[in-house]
């Protein structure tokens, strides 16, 4: 009798820990927003709104100075189509919930445009989202 109360104690505990491993990703989603900077005119800044973000580009995310600014505008204006050809068509519209207003003749300046670039790699890397624009040192999955 005590070995079958004590099986049942840790298989309880067994599941209870299993049970909540995979869920986060389904029902999570990032947000993304983009505005002008209260302190200038000409600067940009872009927040997104998943807590993983900011710890991804400390730790995951490729330096900056492995980029340039025109190479990150290019790769983000593809990126950008892909996503708002996603948002448009309705696929997955639980994670594509808004299209990125992107003009490529804005200057944007070089941190906006490599948060934003940073934005897909991290889609990709938490989400298992596939971009053709990625370059393939940033495809994680």
């Amino acid at each position: 009798m005590k070995n079958l109360f004590a099986i049942i104690i840790i298989s309880v505990f067994i599941w209870s820990c299993a049970s909540g491993l995979g869920k986060t990703a389904t029902n999570s989603k990032p947000g993304i927003s983009a505005q002008k900077k209260a302190d200038s005119a000409d600067e940009w800044e872009i927040t997104v709104f998943d807590t993983d973000y900011e710890t991804f580009l400390a730790s995951r995310a490729q330096p900056k100075s492995m980029f340039t600014e025109t190479g990150l505008k290019a790769r983000n204006q593809m990126l950008v189509t892909e996503w708002n050809s996603r948002f448009y068509s309705g696929a997955n519209p639980g994670f594509y919930e808004v299209a990125i207003d992107y003009d490529p003749k804005e200057n944007y300046g070089f941190d906006f445009e490599y948060r934003l670039y940073q934005f897909f790699a991290y889609c990709n890397w938490k989400y298992g989202i596939r971009f053709n624009g990625l370059r393939g040192i940033d495809k994680f999955k």
